[in-house]
């Protein structure tokens, strides 16, 4: 019997304190200056995924991360802030992607139980939009494989994923008609890339009774046309929003309050200038129909400690598998 926790967490910029001279993303001039987080921040996040949230002293087993600048930054945050359970030699892993930032995806498992198998990148991949362009993910969309290490056997397969943003940098209401076309030029975007992630499971695995999870930072709440091919009825893959296990009477997209199955804030802007909290769930646990089986019921979305080092929050599921 294996008892595991999968999680996905967007850590928000996690970028290293070293200029890489190949990449703009951490240039302290120009529009896509990042600065790196502080060391309490970095605490912060590796302490949702060693403690499970705070003092509860239940790691997460499997982690998709969003936002590496590199390995080597993924690597420093796992030693530094995480803890010595995901061993680098086999239970660590970020490749490049096609953020113009330098931000990748990545993941971490405990090696105690498991260790990385065979990683294959899609970045290159060139698939047609609905509006007819020819386009590649924004990132990328990584393939591990997850081995039992008792056995070296495969025991679970993990795409993970971050599709683009809603960000434009058009004020919506100085330009309103250019702010709207921005908006529905990024969902035929995210739209294209869920439809190719969904083609890449299915030529990947098998739908019915393969264990594997699509994760990641989605950028849409569950009622979006973009994530329709993921989440629709329409879908070939039925896929289990993992998230449903946590009660909320409320399910509308968007939230002044912070609600259980909430996984981002931020502030919006106001067209008086200001800008007001809202919450939503747009980072997601994708379950297969085999995995979804061997669920324990349990799915939290952690929020605490206060000091949140990201504007998004880990959220986990739990599997008993025999």
């Amino acid at each position: 019997m294996t008892l595991f926790r999968i999680g996905t967490y967007n850590v928000e910029n996690l970028f290293d304190r070293f200029d890489d001279p190949y990449s703009i993303g951490d240039d302290t001039y120009g529009r896509f200056t990042t600065k790196p987080k502080s060391r309490a921040k970095l605490y912060d996040c590796g302490r949702r995924i060693r403690e499970n949230g705070v003092r509860k002293q239940i790691p997460i087993d499997i982690v998709g991360l969003q936002e590496i600048e590199n390995f080597g930054a993924l690597l420093d945050f796992v030693q530094a802030s995480v803890g010595p359970g995901y061993g680098a030699k086999t239970g660590v892993v970020s490749l490049p992607s096609n953020d113009p930032r330098g931000i990748d995806l990545g993941l971490i498992v405990r090696t105690d139980v498991f260790r990385i198998g065979r990683i294959i990148s899609h970045r290159f991949k060139q698939f047609k939009r609905s509006d007819g362009e020819l386009y590649q993910f924004g990132r990328d969309c990584l393939q591990v494989e997850i081995l039992k290490k008792e056995t070296n056997y495969l025991f679970l397969t993990v795409f993970i994923c971050h599709l683009k943003s809603k960000y434009t940098g058009i004020n919506e209401f100085d330009k309103p008609d250019e702010y709207a076309a921005e908006q529905r030029l990024n969902t035929i975007k995210r739209s294209a890339e869920a439809s190719e992630i969904a083609r890449i499971v299915k030529e990947s695995v098998n739908i019915e009774d393969d264990l594997f999870i699509v994760l990641g930072d989605m950028n849409d709440t569950p009622d979006s046309e973009a994530l329709v091919p993921l989440l629709g009825d329409a879908s070939q893959l039925g896929l289990i929003n993992a998230l449903t296990l946590i009660s909320q009477d409320d399910l509308l997209p968007n939230s002044p309050i912070r609600r259980p199955r909430d996984t981002h804030h931020w502030k919006r802007p106001m067209e008086n200038g200001k800008k007001v909290d809202e919450w939503a769930q747009i980072d997601y646990l994708l379950c297969s129909k085999k995995l979804w089986t061997f669920n324990t019921g349990k799915a939290e979305v952690i929020n605490s400690p206060q000091e949140q080092g990201s504007d998004h929050y880990l959220s986990y599921v739990e599997f008993k598998v025999e």
